[in-house]
């Protein structure tokens, strides 16, 4: 693939050339990734399940990114393009996932021990006199 890129009578235009190849450099960057993790599809079926999930929402986020990217190269608003629900539909399963993964390092609760908590808060030490102790009196005559 070829990435040198001619700009014509744009390369006089500084920061047009800057950010074309700020996103080519990133590009390549992306296509780094994308290429050490597609050929873990090929080992999917042994992977473990979370390693599943987290492999396919990247991939899902990666490229669905991507397609936005090439949207606005395009010149196309993508905010009013269909890939923007999907994206949104990504981060809110992404978001689920991480409340599944935050499960495991949650605090556990010792039921016993809140039983004897609730049951100590309840106790009331008046309830067998059935006065409560701003109205027991005491005269003396």
């Amino acid at each position: 693939m070829n990435l040198e890129l001619q700009y014509g009578e744009l390369s006089n235009d500084e920061d047009f050339v800057n950010k074309c190849e700020d996103l080519k450099m990133n590009l390549i960057e992306v296509q780094k990734v994308l290429d050490q993790l597609l050929p873990l599809k090929a080992q999917y079926d042994k992977m473990s399940l979370p390693a599943q999930i987290e492999l396919d929402l990247f991939l899902l986020f990666a490229l669905n990114s991507l397609h936005w990217i090439n949207l606005r190269i395009q010149g196309v608003d993508p905010t009013t393009h269909p890939i923007k629900d999907e994206l949104q539909r990504i981060k809110a399963t992404m978001a689920k996932w991480q409340q599944v993964k935050d499960r495991k390092k949650r605090p556990t609760l010792d039921i016993e021990a809140t039983k004897r908590f609730v049951r100590s808060g309840l106790y009331d030490p008046h309830k067998e006199t059935a006065k409560p102790p701003n109205k027991i009196f005491k005269y003396d005559n």
